[in-house]
């Protein structure tokens, strides 16, 4: 039976019904999250921003640390608090993994998980006919076993994530997300690229291809990875193809030297490091060392002009010991990445790693990670001003206009424009030529040439 709450959910609505998306987490949640919009107008809604007051707010949510939990659970309560007789429907990894969890907290009138997540905006739209339930609907079974067709539409203004798989076959030690996600399940590379070719058609420069394990596309249907590449490469009228996390043991000879003779890949590639220690990544169950990983840098580095690597970094994962963390400093210093995402270890409750002897005391955890962030900035300003001396002139994708102007090179280092009254008629989502003027804390600056 719908509670007292729905007649002020049915005053509330005008002309049209009105929801907002909360996205936390990964490119790929960012990709339903607009898939689940383009849902939501389909069905009659106005999609607004989540700090306006809205009949319904959806919940995108994320799991893969406490910390992402835990922002989860603000966001779900902050949503509420915008409009106290709004609905609150929650989706994603978190939903997925405490569903029961989830509905106990004030305001939620409906838990999903992370498969079929257009669900949700037809859960919104049965709560605005019909009032919010009296009690939460939880509909978060098992994760999918294949591809539950979804896609989008609408180009933005500066680049699209295109979600090409989802699922995870890996079992990494720390990691909670094959539970949650499921197996590897791939597109077909003709349903990719017609959607990249409707993207670009409607003035999108850039997609970036991306899934909850990128490099396993094709793994599951027998199509190849770079096959998708090269078909994506073929778009008429793209512009900049980019790349989700890879596992860097995806970087070998062959295909280095494949993604070399695209045309339109960026010179720009995230790795999934976690450490610099061999040691440390066995314990994690990962599939190279951190020998591979510096051999794959220097060959990619040869091969690809300008290219610039960024990663993801562990710190404090049970075992590590002092010399193992000092590894992996050592490690950061060669390696010379354009920036790195730092996350101190996080036990997930039904991971190898949750129970593993040898537990590093947060604060340690703490402390190493607010190290290896202090190094990384430091490396990041050098890498940045190496770069300029060496390139004076490159281009970027505006993604900011009106305030302060912003973008990024194909390799993707943060660019800020210097405004004057030429600057004015620049447009977000075109690309520009610019002579860069410095850098100071992770940003390099330019003029438009």
């Amino acid at each position: 039976m719908p509670s007292e709450n729905s007649s002020r959910l049915q005053n509330s609505v005008g002309s049209a019904p009105t929801a907002a998306i909360i996205t936390l987490g990964c490119k790929v949640n960012q990709y339903e999250s607009e898939a689940i919009a383009e849902r939501l107008v389909a069905l009659g809604f106005d999609v607004l921003s989540p700090a306006d007051a809205c009949d319904v707010y959806i919940i995108n949510t994320c799991t893969v640390t406490a910390e992402a939990d835990r922002k989860s659970r603000q966001m779900i309560r902050r949503a509420r608090s915008l409009n106290p007789g709004a609905a609150v429907i929650v989706c994603g990894c978190y939903a997925q993994g405490s569903p029961l969890e989830v509905a106990k907290i004030d305001g939620v009138a409906f838990v999903s998980g992370s498969g079929d997540k257009l669900r949700v905006a037809d859960a919104a739209l049965e709560i605005v006919k019909n009032g919010i339930p009296s009690s939460p609907v939880v509909s978060a079974e098992a994760p999918p076993t294949t591809y539950e067709p979804m896609e989008i539409s609408h180009a933005p203004k500066t680049r699209a994530f295109v979600k090409i798989c989802d699922g995870c076959d890996g079992r990494c030690a720390y990691c909670i997300i094959p539970s949650v996600r499921g197996p590897v399940r791939s597109r077909r590379i003709s349903d990719i690229t017609d959607e990249v070719t409707r993207l670009v058609a409607g003035g999108c420069l850039e997609v970036v291809l991306t899934g909850i394990e990128t490099a396993s596309f094709g793994r599951d249907t027998g199509e190849k990875f770079i096959d998708l590449l090269r078909a994506v490469d073929n778009v008429p009228g793209i512009r900049r193809i980019r790349l989700g996390s890879l596992d860097p043991s995806i970087m070998r000879p062959h295909f280095i030297e494949a993604i070399a003779g695209l045309q339109h890949l960026c010179p720009h590639f995230h790795l999934s490091v976690q450490s610099g220690c061999s040691k440390t990544l066995a314990a994690m169950r990962r599939r190279y060392t951190a020998e591979m990983v510096e051999e794959a840098a220097a060959a990619l580095r040869a091969a690809i002009p300008r290219v610039m690597l960024t990663a993801d970094v562990i710190t404090g994962f049970p075992g590590e010991t002092d010399a193992d963390f000092e590894e992996t400093l050592a490690f950061m210093h060669r390696m010379r990445f354009l920036s790195a995402h730092v996350f101190a270890f996080s036990a997930r409750h039904g991971t190898p790693a949750a129970t593993m002897e040898c537990q590093i005391p947060p604060a340690v955890r703490r402390e190493r990670s607010s190290k290896l962030i202090s190094l990384q900035r430091a490396i990041t300003d050098d890498v940045i001003a190496e770069y300029i001396a060496a390139y004076p002139k490159d281009e970027i994708l505006l993604e900011s206009a009106g305030g302060q102007l912003s973008g990024h090179t194909p390799n993707f280092i943060e660019t800020v424009i210097k405004q004057t009254d030429s600057t004015q008629s620049l447009v977000s989502g075109r690309i520009y030529d610019v002579l860069f003027t410095g850098c100071q804390n992770g940003v390099a600056y330019a003029e438009v040439i």
